[in-house]
């Protein structure tokens, strides 16, 4: 089923509000294709400014924001390990966490992850509150 048909109408009705008047990109990826009936355009990046946007980071390509990986760290609280979604930056690179109940989420030491960030990239773990650390390796 498409996203959008799962959506409330009270959330359509605001998504269509924010598209109207507007250039609107929906970027797409391997799971997720534009929805249809919303308006917009479908592309697999989108350059703004310097920044490229795009579904699955890509190594060496400049500054971009994407997903995919939906990035988790754990960490040492009060005793005890937590594992939080969590946003990974450098200097060139943001991977944003997932907000879905069904995404999972790869762990920030994991190959996949290592190879992309920078040695000192840096893992915001979402929650209350979002705690900054050293990206876990």
């Amino acid at each position: 089923m498409e996203a959008a048909a799962r959506l409330h109408p009270a959330h359509l009705d605001w998504i269509r509000q924010l598209i109207a008047g507007r250039d609107w990109t929906w970027v797409t990826g391997n799971h997720d294709p534009a929805p249809t009936g919303l308006g917009g355009e479908a592309a697999d990046a989108v350059a703004c400014a310097n920044v490229t946007f795009r579904h699955i980071a890509q190594g060496g390509t400049g500054p971009e924001i994407s997903g995919h990986y939906h990035p988790k760290a754990c960490l040492r609280m009060r005793g005890r390990a937590v594992s939080r979604r969590c946003f990974l930056r450098d200097a060139s690179r943001m991977i944003l966490p997932a907000y879905g109940t069904y995404t999972g989420g790869l762990h920030s030491h994991e190959p996949a992850l290592t190879r992309l960030m920078a040695p000192n990239a840096r893992a915001i773990l979402a929650g209350s509150p979002m705690v900054e650390i050293p990206m876990p390796r």
